[in-house]
């Protein structure tokens, strides 16, 4: 193959990249996750950080404050208030370190894992705009998007 077909090649590879994660930004971000979000929020009534730290939060493995804090790549100050909104709304707990009282812990309480069911049930339900798809293509979405996953998975350190 010419170095030009290569380069070309190559060229309409990247474009379609871009023009694919573009429309999956836009569809997931600007419109249908967005509004999805924000019903979770209103169903909730917790702000979008708030409800965003509930889904980071289990009642089985209590996490590190500092770790929320990395995870978001905010201060730690600002976890501080986030954890405030959800242990207001009875959704979580701080618990002790087991080994390093310094160690501040987070978990779910159990009505902040009801909280958090009725979010991943809000925000995992296929929007109508799906219809628009067909049974094969819906299918062939689900594979290539769980093929992005794994491969995403597998170069994360």
């Amino acid at each position: 193959m010419s170095t030009d077909r290569v380069n070309e090649s190559h060229r309409v590879r990247q474009q379609a990249a871009g023009d694919a994660w573009q429309a999956m930004y836009e569809f997931v971000f600007e419109r249908e996750g967005q509004r999805r979000f924000h019903e979770a929020c209103d169903a909730t009534g917790l702000a979008a950080g708030v409800l965003k730290t509930l889904l980071q939060l289990s009642p089985d493995a209590p996490v590190p404050m500092r770790d929320l804090a990395d995870h978001f790549r905010c201060d730690p100050s600002y976890v501080t208030t986030l954890v405030d909104g959800l242990e207001t709304a009875g959704l979580a707990e701080r618990r002790s370190h087991p080994t390093d009282r310094r160690v501040k812990m987070v978990a779910l309480s159990p009505s902040g894992m009801q909280a958090r069911t009725q979010v991943r049930k809000v925000l995992g339900e296929p929007p109508a705009s799906f219809a628009a798809l067909s049974t094969d293509e819906l299918v062939e979405l689900q594979r290539l998007l769980a093929k992005l996953v794994r491969s995403e998975s597998s170069s994360a350190p």
